[in-house]
């Protein structure tokens, strides 16, 4: 029982994330993901001979701990009177800028695990293996795999681009909170 509640209860911490994010629509939407699809499109070589998995376990672990050590120290620095000014005001969806501010960084750590988990996956030989035991029942099953692999590899260096032009929105994030007023100085 125990053990369902707590995947329950990350469900709705990851849903009211996600909720403070705006959604997929503010995923699909963003500039910054449009760019990274772009940016992903144009190098193809990087994630054809999936070349991304080696320069994400490289540089994801650094940036990770460099997030999180940035979001603890912003949310540790952050006053009263300063959280109390960002729940006040709300954006055009009614989530308060506090709210949406967390979960900017939140997305920003979120997505670089999700890159850093999908590069452990994709390097793990799983499918293959798979595929060439199936060889002998299917014989397309290694052209089904090869698209598999390349959609794998395209979505794995999709999310190491989007994981580093984050950083722009983590920063716009803390930009933002320095051009907020209190509404209580009127």
């Amino acid at each position: 029982m125990s053990f369902l509640n707590q995947f329950a209860a990350f469900g709705r911490r990851i849903r009211r994330y996600f909720k403070g994010y705006g959604g997929w629509g503010a995923v699909f939407g963003s500039p910054i993901f449009l760019i990274s699809l772009a940016v992903t499109g144009v190098s193809y070589s990087n994630w054809i001979e999936a070349k991304w998995v080696s320069k994400s376990f490289d540089m994801i672990p650094s940036l990770l701990g460099f997030s999180l050590g940035t979001y603890a120290i912003l949310f540790s620095l952050m006053t009263g009177r300063l959280k109390r000014a960002l729940k006040a005001v709300k954006n055009s969806q009614g989530v308060t800028y506090l709210e949406e501010i967390n979960a900017t960084f939140f997305h920003f750590i979120f997505v670089q695990i999700l890159c850093l988990m999908w590069a452990f996956l994709f390097d793990g030989t799983v499918l293959y293996d798979t595929a060439r035991f199936m060889v002998s029942y299917y014989s397309g099953s290694m052209t089904i795999f090869r698209v598999a692999m390349l959609t794998g590899s395209f979505t794995g260096y999709l999310l190491l681009v989007y994981s580093f032009l984050l950083m722009l929105a983590a920063a716009l994030a803390v930009y933002r909170i320095a051009s907020i007023t209190d509404p209580g100085d009127g």
